[in-house]
């Protein structure tokens, strides 16, 4: 038993300590790419990748996460299956992504409607060659995966993100005349994804893989569906999103090139700071996947609840610590890293979103667990169809805000559609939500005091007002959360069994 919990206790460490690393490299690129571009070309780059995951999530969805389970499987069942179960989801994926290269390469030129600004579509086309190599390396991590080859997988995941930069920089800077703007982000996207795709291909000969004859097709294709469904259901709201906002922004009065700007604002420049302690929660969320599936294969609903109201305790109080700054100081922490304030405007508004977030992610993943991924399915369209209702209704009142406000009005809905559905099934208790509303007060305090701080000191130390403010802030709340007791390191920390 201690093996087993000392190697999961490994694993998440190793994809915690990768996953922080990257999302920080990925954050600094952004800063990069923000002040040197500027918001217009960074929405166009946005716009073009919605819409390139959407294809991209017909064969590099589903069809890895399946040949992770099917390997898993077949490693402790010792049926050495593993080569044919990779030739089979190779060969349907495979199949399919050269099917969308064709059909895109067809009929692309009709396909003018996916952009709300014409300059994302021949960023697009740039990229389109990149579908091929992202099925490529999202097959062959899922086959790592199930192989438990979790520093292979990411450390490819930082390389990749380290080639994109560099090629980036080099483009942005230069290195080949006739390219500019968005354009070298690009290109630079579809290179990186060439390459990654090349090396993870070495990896997998190199560690002894090989094609093999395909088993059943029927065992790798039909468990993929529902999940593939899934995720192009989410990158369909995303491309929506994309099309929808900028149009719906032009009628409340902005130009083209403002209404992509506040896109790129959004996704390029708030949306990273809103995601930041996700490097943190998922990496709980790990761990507390297989207790809550144990527990719940055990009908022990009792220990699942508390493991649940445990973890969402946890996040609650990781998304608290940034949220101080983030409301106190959103426009000063825009302006120095990214050179832009609007999006600083955003951030300190979007924040409070942060809380029902955390509820969501994990009355989701506990919804997965005890095998409810239906009603998790539905909870999940119900919140987004209203989240696109507000982004269609709502910017001729609100405009940039109006995305934060249906963005809550999604999370709010679909937790608490969650939370009633887990109720009913396990008997769930909502022990969280006396937890939920310090964490709440003690972040209005502190946001508060950072504020008031940052006003009596800024004209007197400038930019080092802000930081110590945001300390003293910080502070401030961890402080509440010992003399309260809202910090329980223990229940944290502990793995606690049925």
């Amino acid at each position: 038993m201690r093996k087993i919990l000392g190697g999961i206790s490994g694993a998440v460490a190793t994809v915690g300590i990768f996953s922080v690393f990257t999302k920080i490299l990925s954050f600094v690129f952004k800063i990069y790419l923000s002040r040197t571009l500027g918001a217009e070309a960074i929405g166009q780059y946005q716009i073009a990748t919605s819409v390139f995951f959407l294809f991209a999530s017909l064969s590099s969805s589903g069809l890895p996460l399946v040949l992770s389970r099917k390997i898993s499987e077949d490693y402790a069942l010792k049926k050495n299956k593993s080569y044919s179960l990779f030739t089979t989801a190779f060969i349907i994926g495979l199949t399919i992504s050269l099917f969308t290269i064709f059909f895109l390469w067809i009929f692309h030129k009709r396909l003018n409607f996916l952009f709300s600004d014409p300059l994302a579509y021949p960023l697009f086309l740039i990229m389109m060659p990149a579908l091929l190599s992202t099925f490529i390396y999202s097959i062959i991590r899922g086959y790592l995966w199930g192989k438990k080859e979790f520093t292979t997988i990411s450390i490819t995941e930082t390389i990749e993100e380290v080639l994109r930069i560099v090629f980036s920089v080099a483009f942005i800077g230069g290195a080949i005349g006739a390219i500019s703007g968005a354009y070298a982000i690009a290109i630079a996207f579809a290179i990186s994804d060439g390459i990654i795709g090349i090396i993870l291909v070495v990896i997998f000969f190199a560690k002894g893989g090989k094609i093999d004859k395909p088993s059943k097709f029927k065992d790798i294709l039909i468990p993929s569906i529902p999940v593939t469904s899934m995720r192009i259901f989410a990158s369909l709201i995303g491309t929506l999103i994309a099309i929808i906002l900028p149009i719906r922004l032009l009628t409340a009065g902005m130009s083209t090139s403002e209404a992509t700007a506040t896109y790129g604002r959004i996704t390029g420049m708030a949306n990273p700071f809103l995601l930041a302690p996700n490097a943190i929660i998922s990496s709980l969320a790990i761990v507390l996947i297989p207790e809550m599936s144990a527990s719940g294969a055990k009908k022990a609903y009792s220990q699942l609840n508390k493991q649940l109201n445990s973890g969402i305790n946890f996040s609650l109080l990781v998304s608290g610590l940034f949220m101080i700054p983030f409301i106190a100081l959103g426009k000063e922490m825009t302006t120095l890293l990214f050179n832009d304030r609007i999006s600083g405007q955003y951030l300190e508004y979007a924040a409070f979103m942060m809380l029902p977030m955390c509820i969501n992610q994990l009355t989701q993943s506990a919804l997965n667990a005890t095998g409810k991924e239906y009603k998790a399915f539905i909870n999940y369209i119900i919140g987004n169809l209203l989240m696109i209702a507000g982004i269609y209704f709502l910017p001729k009142y609100l405009g940039i805000y109006s995305v934060c406000v249906a963005t809550m009005l999604c999370l709010l809905v679909n937790s608490s559609l969650n939370v009633i559905v887990l109720k009913k099934y396990t008997g769930f208790s909502y022990d969280f939500a006396k937890y939920l509303l310090k964490v709440l007060l003690f972040v209005l305090l502190g946001a508060f005091f950072t504020e008031s701080i940052n006003r009596l000191l800024y004209h007197k130390l400038g930019i080092f007002a802000n930081i110590l403010s945001g300390l003293f802030g910080i502070a401030m709340y961890i402080g509440l959360a010992f003399a309260t007791r809202l910090v329980d390191v223990k229940g944290f920390l502990k793995l606690k069994r049925a």
